[in-house]
């Protein structure tokens, strides 16, 4: 037997214990989930402090009771608290008032994490060739990464935003354009910053996916304003969006901002007065990533991988742009990673070698470094750096998830402007593949 023939017999065998080792990891992270995610909480030992749920619990409540969800929105710290989500989000937090307190938080966690894991499984599914183990790759992705996870423990919004975000990817690829319209605009009726997706439909020409995001954005505007009054819109506008984009270097703030913040030590801590000069460099920062988004964008055909990469883009630039993007709100970074290793998948490892290891080097960073510098930091220890000489350069560290953040980005907009496939070619027979076994 030659060596080409025995290399090719060893493949299948390689791909089937690959995919075992995966099927074999995903049932281990279930289970455990299980475990801390669902079994604890009925029993009363969940683990987590859910303490943004607290935010959505305290508007909903005061809903139910007459008065503004924005009654507890405190912007005297850097990282704020009560709700900084416009008023037709508040309206989605409104049923959590008919639950108990525990009820409303095993019910919310619950709903997080289908959400995630539905949202991953999307994801992969849309992203890989058949013959790839998705289901086993989103399974993991939705319990084992840290962005992901970090949300279950502390009760964010982001597995639903992000399950939304998945669907409009899947209508993306295909050509939906109505479907990614209408569920672009929904995130962004609940969280402005996925406005930047318009960019991205302008750009490619997709005008009717264009107005189908307009118009659901526009009316959830008009939804909230009919159900909660012109008041607690003002509230909003006036009171609550002015302070989430002021210049704050908290060190979970990934967004440009947040890196620009901390290089100039601007409310790091304690809040501070903005300069003109950083809410200048913030914005210019802001729309240089934009336009970055807008550059490599183009009409004309694609293969659906260059797409999932277009749209991949489109989220690191809401992350990057938006005047905060905390550590859990990189979630949605499952998608670039995922349309990368698509691009992977079906031409190869040399072909896409940029853009795979700038997505491998972001993968680690949030996956791995993040999540160890958290959980070995504490607020006393933080104090007692910034009255040393070394807090600048220690602090420019915590900006590391953001520069792999933004390498990924410039990675993505330079494979899509340098060259694209016909969109109807096939995948290189020599892509990996790990094939379902039978």
């Amino acid at each position: 037997m030659t060596g080409a023939a025995t290399g090719a017999a060893a493949a299948p065998r390689l791909a089937r214990r690959v995919r075992l080792v995966l099927l074999a990891a995903a049932a281990v992270a279930v289970v455990a989930s299980i475990a801390a995610l669902v079994v604890a909480p009925l029993t009363g030992h969940f683990g987590g402090p859910f303490e943004d749920f607290s935010a959505y619990l305290g508007a909903a409540r005061s809903m139910a009771a007459g008065g503004s969800p924005y009654a507890q929105f405190n912007p005297s710290t850097v990282v704020m608290s009560g709700l900084i989500y416009p008023p037709f989000a508040a309206l989605l937090f409104r049923p959590l008032a008919l639950f108990s307190d525990r009820s409303a938080m095993v019910f919310w966690l619950w709903l997080n994490l289908a959400s995630a894991v539905a949202g991953a499984i999307v994801v992969a599914r849309t992203a890989l060739p058949r013959s790839w183990p998705a289901i086993e790759l989103g399974i993991l992705a939705a319990l084992a990464f840290d962005p992901v996870t970090y949300n279950y423990w502390h009760g964010q919004i982001n597995p639903l935003l992000f399950l939304l975000l998945a669907g409009a990817y899947w209508a993306y690829v295909r050509d939906r354009q109505v479907t990614a319209g209408v569920l672009l605009g929904l995130v962004a009726g609940i969280k402005i910053a996925p406005v930047v997706f318009l960019i991205l439909l302008i750009r490619r020409g997709w005008w009717r996916a264009t107005a189908a995001m307009l118009v659901t954005g526009v009316g959830s505007l008009a939804v909230g304003a009919a159900a909660l009054g012109i008041k607690v819109n003002l509230t909003f506008f006036t009171k609550v969006l002015p302070d989430l984009n002021r210049a704050t270097g908290w060190i979970y703030d990934q967004s440009l901002g947040g890196a620009v913040s901390r290089l100039a030590n601007q409310s790091v801590l304690r809040v501070q007065p903005t300069s003109a000069p950083i809410q200048i460099a913030n914005v210019v920062a802001a729309l240089l990533v934009l336009w970055l988004a807008g550059w490599a964008t183009r009409p004309g055909p694609m293969t659906p991988q260059e797409r999932g990469a277009e749209y991949g883009l489109g989220i690191m630039a809401m992350l990057l742009a938006g005047g905060i993007a905390w550590y859990p709100h990189f979630m949605h970074l499952l998608i670039p990673l995922f349309a990368v290793l698509g691009l992977v998948a079906t031409r190869g490892w040399r072909a896409e070698r940029a853009v795979a290891v700038a997505a491998a080097v972001a993968l680690l960073v949030f996956g791995v470094v993040a999540p160890l510098t958290i959980s070995n930091l504490s607020m006393p220890e933080l104090v007692a750096l910034s009255r040393t000489p070394a807090w600048w350069p220690v602090l420019q560290l915590f900006s590391l998830p953001c520069a792999s953040a933004v390498w990924l980005a410039v990675a993505l907009a330079r494979r899509l402007r340098g060259g694209t496939e016909p969109a109807g070619s096939t995948a290189r027979t020599d892509a990996p593949a790990l094939r379902a076994t039978t």
